[in-house]
């Protein structure tokens, strides 16, 4: 929805600004006549190199070739452009070579596809040497390795990296999972590079090779092998790093970084739990950090508090048994907008007090001793993943917020009536403790018998209004009648999101989504009562269906009748439809 809501606003944008750039394009590449009335060059044409250059550096090769196109005077200006890009996979598909990944065609083709893109950058790249240009930006990415091809990197990177005095290096390398390119020591030399990004590599040094990236500001390692030892020699060598990304590495067991530095940005992600022999532990000593997302870590140590830039916080699958989660209070991060704390093992009691504090997300804190207590005046969404936990308090806040909750309880209560009464309850305690934000509920539960105390306890108290509503998981068909009787004595939704798939052979999942679909559309749109009457129908006074315009970004009324099938009446649906029950309720007064 949101990326749908991105691209109409985009859309809308173009529809504005067309008319003011067409008119600029006109200006710059109108023709212009001398004195006697013959034809000299465009305006764009005339702007020194430098500029012309800077114009292309914002463009792909593919679209930066094309414009050899404009003129005579274009014709070789894309060939001398500071930044170099060459990705395999996009230059076959413009080239119009057969590619396919991975790769099914016979081996004489596939090697002549290869042996065309290296020798057309091989050639670019020694043009630009011939003509002593220097690059500011190197971009390469290749899909698959062999001897030849590790010859010809070797060779780019000493020209790039030694005589063209290249700022930003990007090389993705695609090989086997147990195999990794031995990057040359010298990529170490160069003084100039400010931005390193490297995929599929092994960093090997000489004990006796320095480390001269003075300029470097960003460092991001995918899925490439570096051990201890050559990563702290790296980042003492680097003054003025401000980012570093570390995705998939292998070889790091402690990771450090001392206050002599300036960094702002630092993201870890550890490698699959099959892969990996050991944890490895991050102990960061900087207090000018903005970011910090970590992925999976045995241990994250940071021996100051206090910081007072941290914006955004984000901890997935970290052990904290040790960590002392006081640091989220407002005296050490007055900074903080956004939390994520995920399936963190470790963390039994998670107290905020923080007015700083606008977006929270917490998942699989669930246990039955963990304890959720927040106190965010000025939180504007509040997002929710697991079982539902055994306490949790929201103190009052100040201003309008959200709040995204999901229940995946997959719990088998047996015949024990008290705990799924239990369920309810914690249920009941949970939305009202949120009942002051717009509520979203997605309940993700697996059931297959009968409640009988929970459907007829009356001590839940009034209603928490839900602004919408989803229901997904196995219900039978005797018990889902009675399980919304209880949802809906602790909340009243406004919108029923409700699935729909048009596959041929749906899955046992898909065919239980249909089947609540149909459900609500018989007992809540049509209002068949087939079985018995439900105590909460006559508190609604509106009832309608409506399906979601993509194009107009609004919602529209769908007509149902009764004797039909929700899939029979509403044929004017698309294939893939957004829909929902939209529900206006009495107010109750208790």
């Amino acid at each position: 929805m949101e990326k749908q809501g991105q691209n109409q606003r985009f859309c809308y944008i173009k529809r504005i600004f067309r008319p003011y750039v067409e008119k600029l394009l006109l200006l710059m590449f109108n023709e212009q006549r001398d004195d006697d009335g013959s034809i000299s060059m465009d305006r764009i044409s005339q702007l020194p190199e430098a500029i012309l250059h800077h114009i292309l550096s914002f463009l792909s090769q593919n679209e930066a070739t094309q414009t050899c196109l404009l003129s005579k005077s274009w014709r070789y200006v894309w060939s001398t452009r500071p930044n170099i890009e060459f990705l395999e996979e996009d230059w076959l598909k413009k080239n119009k070579l057969r590619y396919v990944w991975p790769p099914i065609r016979p081996k004489f083709l596939e090697q002549e596809n290869k042996v065309a893109f290296l020798s057309v950058l091989d050639k670019t790249l020694q043009g630009y040497y011939d003509q002593k240009l220097r690059i500011q930006e190197f971009h390469v990415k290749i899909l698959k390795l062999d001897s030849n091809t590790i010859l010809l990197i070797e060779k780019w990177i000493s020209i790039v990296m030694v005589n063209m005095g290249v700022k930003t290096f990007n090389l993705y390398l695609i090989s086997n999972p147990w195999e990794f390119f031995a990057l040359p020591s010298v990529v170490f030399k160069a003084e100039s590079l400010q931005k390193l990004y490297l995929y599929g590599c092994k960093l090997i040094q000489k004990p006796l090779d320095k480390v001269l990236f003075k300029h470097l500001q960003t460092l991001h390692l995918t899925r490439v092998y570096i051990d201890d030892e050559i990563f702290h020699k790296i980042i003492s060598s680097c003054p003025l790093i401000e980012v570093v990304g570390l995705d998939r590495c292998e070889g790091l067991r402690t990771i450090k970084v001392n206050k002599d530095h300036n960094l702002k940005e630092f993201n870890f992600s550890d490698v699959p739990w099959y892969i990996k022999d050991d944890d490895c532990s991050i102990e960061i000593d900087v207090q000018t950090l903005v970011t910090i997302e970590i992925l999976g870590c045995g241990h994250w140590y940071h021996p100051h508090k206090y910081l007072p830039h941290l914006k955004s916080l984000c901890l997935i699958n970290v052990k904290l048994a040790s960590w002392p989660f006081d640091i989220l209070s407002g005296n050490y991060l007055p900074s903080l907008e956004d939390l994520t704390v995920c399936c963190c093992s470790g963390l039994k009691e998670l107290q905020l007090l923080n007015h700083s504090i606008k977006h929270l997300t917490i998942e699989g804190l669930d246990g039955p001793d963990n304890k959720v207590a927040i106190d965010a005046p000025n939180i504007v969404k509040f997002k929710y993943v697991g079982n539902i936990p055994p306490f949790i308090a929201f103190a009052t806040t100040f201003s309008e917020w959200k709040s995204d909750i999901t229940l995946q309880d997959d719990v088998n209560f047996g015949d024990d009536d008290h705990a799924l009464l239990s369920w309810f309850l914690k249920l009941n305690k949970l939305l009202e403790e949120v009942s002051r934000s717009k509520i979203s509920l997605t309940v993700v539960q697996h059931c297959s018998r009968n409640l009988h105390i929970a459907d007829t306890y009356d001590g839940f108290g009034k209603p928490v209004v839900v602004e919408h509503l989803s229901l997904r998981g196995y219900y039978g068909s005797s018990c889902f009648p009675a399980f919304l009787n209880c949802l809906f004595r602790i909340c009243r939704p406004r919108n029923i999101r409700l699935f729909l798939h048009a596959n041929i052979l749906p899955t046992q999942w898909e065919r239980q989504d249909m089947k609540i679909a149909e459900f609500f559309c018989k007992n809540l749109v049509i209002r068949e009562r087939e079985r018995m009457d439900y105590f909460w129908q006559q508190d609604l006074e509106e009832v309608s269906l409506e399906c979601f315009d993509e194009k107009r970004q609004e919602w529209h009324h769908v007509p149902v009748w009764e004797g039909t099938s929700l899939f029979g009446c509403a044929t004017a649906l698309p294939s893939k439809p957004i829909i929902r029950v939209r529900l206006k309720w009495r107010e109750i007064k208790i």
